[in-house]
Parts: C-alpha cells; structure tokens; sequence
C-alpha cells in the first residue's frame, strides 16, 4: 500500500507543480521517494517516507542533479503517519490533498483574488500566516470558505485571531472536544502539528489559546496531546496554565498585543521547566 499511496501523492503533486514550472525528476538520494525541480531556480520538493516512524514528510529543498543540495537547508512543511498495513487509498488521498495544498501556498499560488488590491502583497503564499492555517482548516470544514472569502475581500489585514474565535472555534472545538468525525479529528491535530512548528506568533497563539484553550474538558485533552507533536503537546499544556490570568508583557514590544503576550509568557514558563 506504501507504493500505492506514493502513487497517488506524485499525481496529485505533479497536478499542482506542473502550473508553477516543476518537473517530477528522478530521485538519486536514497531516502527521497519523489522529487520535483525546478531548473531556472534549482529549488524543489520532496517526498519520504520513514518506515520506523510510519510517516511521510513533504519537504522544500533545493535540488541538483536529482539530489538535494549538499549544504542546503531542507524544512519539513507537513507530515502525516501512514500505516501501509492498516490504512488505505482514503488516507492517501487525504495526505495527497494536503500536501498538494501545502505546496500550492509555497509556491504562492493559493488561488484567485477577487480583490487583491486590499491585500498586503505575498500574505496568502506565506505558510507561515494566520491566513494560511485558516485556509487549512477551511479544508477541513469546507462551510468556511465562504465566510473566509469574505474576511479576505473586506479587510486589508487579514484578522486571524477574530476570524478563528467568531467562525472557526465553533467547528474545530465540537471536533476536538467529540473526537467525532475521527477523519477531521486526525486531519486537525496534523495540521495544528505542522504549523504550530513551522508557524508565526500569531499562528502559534492562535493554536494553542484560541483552539486548544477552548477545550475544558480532560479526556478531551488528553486525546488531543496523544494526538498531537511533543512540541505542540508541551506549548499546550503551558498555555492552559495561563488561561483566564491577565499577563503583563515585560517591556513594549515592536507589536505587540494581548494573544502574542499570552503565548510568549506561556513559552517562557515552558522554557524554564526545561532547565
């Protein structure tokens, strides 16, 4: 089955990648399953699969010779765990959707803009953005994308924060507090895996105190930190100490403001129990 869904994610990336000049190239690095170049820019994709982790890795890299760049940095844009003897062409498609769409943001082609003119230029293609986590989750919930459209065709700055309490919270905590649908359930804790590690301030706040800190009840939780990355399970669990308490910012910061104060004292907390 690991063949078979290796399949099915290079279709569906070459699908995406073709439109912004990406070719499927053989891969020369042994641990490299697929991988996309583009040769005026020598920037690329790749896809693995760890058999000890039962896990596949969407990876941006730069790529020479069919192999990724001797002293290049590669980041790990999403992972999703894959069991080859237990899941099926449904999980595959899912990672492949998601995948796709990660890489369609990367490569700035997150869709037409009705009315770009509004927009701060680049804010949709960044995967660090709020704006990028909500279009993630409207994948999930796909009775947000109209609402979302909305939010980004009347405001020049898009607000993550407000739109992720009014719109989405309600969605995503019925999701996480039931565990019900269990496909949206696993889908939510991947996508709050991979952005919370590769994510902005605001994205990470918004993760952590606006949906993680919503869900009171402790099964619950306890079903979202198995659920979830090391990283991710720790952050939460710190910035649900801080919950209903006022935080004080130590100095002004350049921008700040409540949520990114709140998430910056719950990481300094956890930092310290680390020493």
């Amino acid at each position: 089955m690991r063949d078979k869904a290796l399949k099915i994610i290079g279709e569906k990336l070459s699908e995406v990648l073709s439109k912004s000049g990406y070719n499927k190239v053989k891969a020369e690095n042994n641990d490299i399953s697929i991988l996309f170049a583009k040769e005026s820019t020598g920037s690329g994709f790749a896809v693995n699969f760890e058999e000890s982790k039962n896990q596949f890795e969407l990876l941006s890299c730069e790529v020479e010779n069919g192999r990724i760049s001797q002293g290049s940095e590669s980041k790990v844009l999403s992972t999703w765990l894959f069991d080859p003897q237990l899941d099926t062409e449904r999980e595959a498609k899912d990672i492949a959707a998601d995948f796709a769409e990660t890489v369609r943001g990367a490569t700035g082609k997150a869709g037409s803009k009705k009315v770009a003119k509004k927009k701060k230029k680049g804010e949709d293609e960044d995967s660090a953005s709020s704006l990028f986590l909500m279009n993630r989750i409207a994948n999930i919930f796909p009775e947000l994308k109209e609402s979302l459209q909305q939010e980004k065709e009347s405001y020049e700055n898009f607000r993550g924060v407000t739109f992720a309490r009014e719109k989405a919270l309600p969605l995503v905590k019925e999701v996480l507090t039931s565990e019900e649908p269990k496909d949206k359930f696993k889908k939510l804790c991947t996508v709050f895996s991979n952005l919370y590690d590769s994510g902005d301030l605001d994205t990470k706040a918004i993760i952590t105190i606006v949906f993680l800190n919503a869900i009171d009840d402790t099964i619950a939780r306890e079903n979202i930190g198995a659920a979830v990355s090391k990283e991710l399970q720790i952050a939460m669990k710190e910035a649900f100490k801080l919950k209903g308490k006022k935080i004080k910012p130590e100095k002004i910061k350049k921008r700040s403001t409540f949520i990114s104060d709140t998430l910056s004292a719950a990481q300094a907390q956890q930092a310290q129990q680390r020493k």
